[in-house]
């Protein structure tokens, strides 16, 4: 074999791994990047779920504290994450989280005391902080909710 074939066979081969090496890479691209996306938001919406539970948890045990009479008044302060309302019907406090893609958790309980909301907490587009305040006037339980300014 000539050395001008060896050399044509090597570019030949030298081609061939540097298009599979492109083929590879760019299967990785199309393939990896929307898998790592996905991963990325499912992260995302885990965490904002977990915030949710821990701040429907302590909107219920203020409210159950001065419902029983445990204390006349309490307050709290916890975000606000996009999705998250919080409302009352009569002697039912509701916290609701709704995220894209997810199904709805809600975390809801009735108590023996009507529940008044000065405003209820609707889902905001952000982040936000709230502090509330639970008393108990005139046998129901008075929710207020203040967005803190950051």
């Amino acid at each position: 074999m000539g050395t001008r074939t060896r050399l044509k066979s090597m570019v030949s081969r030298s081609l061939e791994k540097m298009m599979l090496i492109a083929i590879g890479l760019s299967t990785v691209v199309i393939i990896g990047v929307p898998v790592l996306m996905y991963a990325i938001d499912t992260i995302s919406t885990t965490t904002q779920l977990q915030e949710a539970v821990l701040v429907a948890g302590q909107i219920h045990n203020a409210t159950r504290d001065v419902d029983t009479g445990v204390l006349n008044t309490t307050s709290i302060t916890f975000w606000v994450n996009p999705g998250l309302s919080v409302t009352a019907n009569e002697k039912t406090l509701t916290v609701l989280f709704i995220d894209n893609g997810t199904p709805a958790n809600t975390w809801a309980a009735t108590y023996s005391h009507d529940i008044i909301i000065n405003e209820p907490i609707l889902s905001h587009t952000g982040r936000v902080l709230y502090s509330a305040e639970f008393t108990l006037v005139d046998d129901s339980i008075h929710i207020t909710f203040l967005e803190v300014p950051i």
